[in-house]
């Protein structure tokens, strides 16, 4: 759960436990203060009762008192009890619920009282100092106004509780929302910074200080990045563009070479391999050079509209100079009867880097057997399909191998720095194209790099 919401639940529900325990003492004390002052009405009344039945020649005052002062209490009724205190044996009503505790604490304390299913028992006991019996008043009454206040009462606080549980959420989420804002704003921009906006910084707001030295930090450190990546692009664009020079020496003066030898000459297939791996080398150097431009979204001009299968015959021939033992297999089943259907705006530079890398690949990773390459076009989409018998990728990586540096679990026994496929990744997607992966472990890898077609650009290019 986010920090916000864990924030605003946190407090809101301990906020409401306090407000809750509140309402429960509340409610009991007004409760049990209510209760206490119907006991002493109850009380006063039998009171006035235990007089008027001690002292007969004044009851009527009594009752006269009784009836002008006293609360009328709702199912009043009083028990008159004659018992001898000092007698073993005190029978005590049956038809009233209560045990006879009741009565012994009556005539030990003078006084008792008991509620049960909604009626108030008052107990009040008289001595009688002309020597006869003692008198026993039991009064019992229920409390309806009582009642209705606790219930009203309790309507009110579950209100009162609920308005202010909704009142703490919604201020809860208007503060969390004031003080979590900003930093909603610094992750939504922070992830929106990649290696091609790295000169964006944040917006500096006016804001909580913690909040400012935050983004201060974060300003700080994407300085720090930029000046890094920028240094690694130009070290290896300068790197790149020095190592050229001295390869195509090497490659020129090996071709010489090689032309001025004598058929069988010894040192024939020495000078072929010079010649190869220098354009293995060069190869890897372009690679490098193009990483560096793409992730700098850097892009060389001179795109013009070209026909897809000469850039797959210049393809071939890079291919070919690399290495002899490599085999690619063109297929040209499905070539479009409309010539036109073929062409595509393209970089054709970085277009033949990109598909060289994937099929240089699919020779690395099936030890230079075959590698197949099918041409096919709709008119809407031109489509590339490499197939090779290699090793194939395990479905665990397939979402991995076009990130920079990536490498396969089960390629440990193969040479590769994992830059190959993610630039050819950037080189079809600036061409506005995509490449769809299908591949099983030990049986091989399908890629397909779709590009859309320029008949549209070319048809217009035509007739100007």
């Amino acid at each position: 759960m986010r920090l916000q919401y864990s924030l605003i639940v946190l407090f809101t529900g301990l906020m409401a436990l306090i407000l809750l325990g509140i309402n429960l003492v509340m409610y009991s004390m007004s409760s049990g203060y209510r209760q206490h002052n119907f006991f002493l009405s109850l009380e006063n009344s039998s009171t006035v009762v235990a007089s008027a039945v001690l002292q007969q020649e004044k009851a009527e005052d009594y009752y006269a008192v009784k009836n002008s002062m006293l609360q009328h209490l709702a199912d009043e009724e009083e028990y008159i009890l004659r018992i001898n205190k000092g007698s073993e044996q005190i029978h005590f009503p049956a038809s009233l619920p209560l045990d006879e505790s009741f009565y012994w604490e009556t005539i030990r304390n003078g006084r008792a009282r008991h509620y049960e299913n909604g009626v108030h028992y008052v107990g009040l006991f008289r001595e009688n100092v002309t020597g006869e019996e003692d008198i026993l008043v039991v009064s019992s009454a229920r409390d309806v106004e009582g009642d209705a206040y606790r219930k009203r009462l309790k309507t009110t606080l579950a209100i009162a509780f609920l308005a202010a549980v909704f009142v703490m959420t919604l201020t809860t989420v208007f503060f969390s929302k004031r003080l979590f804002g900003p930093m909603v704003k610094i992750i939504k921009k922070v992830n929106s910074i990649n290696a091609f906006n790295l000169n964006d910084r944040l917006e500096k707001e006016h804001s909580l200080d913690e909040i400012s030295e935050l983004q201060d930090t974060l300003n700080d450190m994407l300085q720090r990045i930029e000046t890094a990546f920028k240094a690694q692009q130009a070290y290896v664009s300068n790197i790149s563009h020095s190592l050229r020079t001295p390869l195509t020496v090497i490659a020129g003066e090996a071709e010489i070479a090689l032309f001025r030898l004598e058929q069988g000459h010894p040192a024939t297939y020495s000078i072929q391999m010079i010649m190869q791996e220098t354009e293995k080398l060069k190869h890897i150097i372009n690679t490098l050079l193009e990483l560096a431009k793409a992730e700098g979204n850097g892009q060389d001009q001179g795109w013009s509209v070209r026909r897809m299968d000469e850039i797959l015959e210049s393809v071939q021939e890079v291919v070919s100079k690399m290495d002899e033992r490599y085999k690619l297999k063109m297929d040209y089943s499905e070539f479009p009867e409309n010539e036109a259907m073929l062409f595509v705006n393209c970089n054709e530079q970085l277009l033949i880097l990109a598909i060289c890398n994937i099929i240089l690949n699919g020779f690395k990773y099936s030890d230079n057997q075959a590698v197949y390459l099918k041409l096919t076009s709709t008119g809407q989409k031109i489509s590339l399909q490499i197939t090779d018998s290699g090793i194939g990728i395990p479905a665990s990586d397939q979402s991995k191998i076009f990130n920079s540096y990536f490498r396969g679990s089960n390629t440990a026994n193969y040479e590769g720095f994992g830059i190959g496929l993610p630039l050819a990744m950037k080189i079809i997607e600036t061409h506005k194209g995509t490449i769809r992966v299908s591949s099983q472990v030990g049986k091989g890898t399908i890629m397909e790099v779709v590009l859309p077609a320029a008949y549209a650009a070319h048809h217009a290019t035509m007739q100007v």
